[in-house]
């Protein structure tokens, strides 16, 4: 059985046209090869007043939007859901009764085929979710440490946990996250991030700028709970060009001269933005939610050839040989100062050939076959029942 036998539903913890990542690129390239539906994110946390505000008109237009993003991809639909966040009671208790079995009625609406559900989300909306549809498979894509996401539901660890004892099998994207649940399923495989190796290593002959003052590049989500503001601060007392590329929904908490900040561009424009900078940054702090993770945009820098300089998260220190590790602010800063200087031939030409080596093709290729394996493990099943049933050996 081929991955056409099914019905791909993936639950996930994003819009679709917010940063594009691993979410949207996987399910454009299953779309490839079935229906697709993919359901933006059900929340996770109460938002504030003006999210509240966007996420009510998202899901009372959801037909012009489902329209307008998916317009140019065949076979793939995309719900913005109209559903509260699953953190009080009362809102798990009108999710249940009303809004998921609202939802689930909408997405079988898309195929009659049997349903294989992929949730980037350990909620009890996702729990809720799969309890309506009853999925042939389910697999849990663990890309976040949810236990240890900020402003979580308490009860974050129970439904995780359940999630993936319902699932069939278990994506992880990170080694912090591997060891954390290797021992809770019989399946689990790492799958990381990956690039468009071709889009950004366009930029590659762009030569570093030799004139002060240095330009240091953060592409990706701005939060202030995953970037260390303090490496941040120390690099513009020193008088280097900060850019930061990419939505800042919680706001910047510094303003400064040399701090540029510009807001979510389209993946293919992205190089282009990125080709005046000196050396890339991935400051993130250390904390039990950061360990587990894996940052998408590492094979994005590596195919550029420009050079790196990142705090010591669990995967980045997995490539302490092609990247430059700061522990501390002060080295932080030092490493940036001295990037270009320090980085070497054999270094970039090995980060280009990691890079070529992680494609998204190639990773999204690895995906299919899991879900394949899926699916003939379902229809094996099937043939199995049906046989028992009429006295048949299979």
């Amino acid at each position: 059985m081929k991955l056409n036998d099914v019905h791909v539903v993936i639950l996930s913890s994003i819009k679709w046209d917010f940063l594009w990542q691993r979410h949207q690129i996987i399910a454009e390239y299953l779309a490839q090869y079935t229906d697709v539906t993919f359901v933006e994110t059900t929340g996770l946390r109460n938002p504030n007043f003006l999210k509240a505000i966007e996420r009510v008109n998202r899901g009372l237009n959801r037909s012009k939007i489902q329209n307008r993003l998916s317009a140019k991809i065949d076979d793939l639909k995309i719900i913005p859901p109209f559903v509260l966040p699953p953190t009080l009671k009362i809102f798990r208790l009108v999710n249940k009764g009303l809004f998921i079995p609202t939802l689930a009625k909408k997405i079988k609406q898309s195929s009659n085929k049997p349903i294989v559900f992929i949730s980037y989300l350990p909620t009890s909306s996702a729990l809720q979710l799969i309890h309506e549809l009853n999925p042939a498979k389910v697999v849990y894509d663990c890309v976040l440490n949810f236990e240890m996401f900020p402003g979580i539901p308490k009860d974050m660890l129970t439904t995780e946990n359940q999630l993936i004892s319902k699932s069939d099998l278990l994506i992880v994207d990170s080694v912090h996250l591997y060891k954390k649940h290797r021992d809770k399923h019989e399946k689990i495989a790492k799958i990381p991030a990956a690039v468009h190796f071709e889009n950004f290593h366009s930029i590659y002959d762009v030569k570093t700028r030799s004139e002060n003052p240095l330009i240091a590049t953060y592409f990706g989500g701005i939060d202030l709970y995953r970037i260390d503001w303090a490496i941040i601060e120390g690099l513009l007392d020193k008088g280097v060009v900060v850019k930061l590329i990419g939505p800042a929904a919680e706001g910047i908490p510094i303003q400064h001269e040399k701090l540029i900040h510009q807001h979510a561009v389209s993946h293919e424009a992205l190089p282009n933005v990125l080709k005046d900078s000196d050396v890339f940054i991935l400051p993130y702090k250390i904390t039990e939610f950061t360990k587990g993770t894996f940052p998408a945009k590492l094979f994005e820098c590596f195919a550029t050839g420009k050079p790196i300089v990142a705090t010591a998260l669990p995967d980045l220190v997995l490539f302490e040989d092609l990247i430059e590790i700061g522990e501390n602010v002060d080295a932080f800063t030092e490493k940036v100062l001295k990037a270009i200087e320090s980085d070497y031939e054999k270094r970039t030409m090995e980060r280009l050939k990691i890079a070529k080596e992680n494609s998204w093709d190639s990773r999204c290729d690895i995906y299919k076959q899991h879900l394949e394996l899926l699916v003939c493990e379902h229809y094996q099943r099937e043939d199995e029942i049906i046989s028992s049933k009429i006295g048949v050996n299979v």
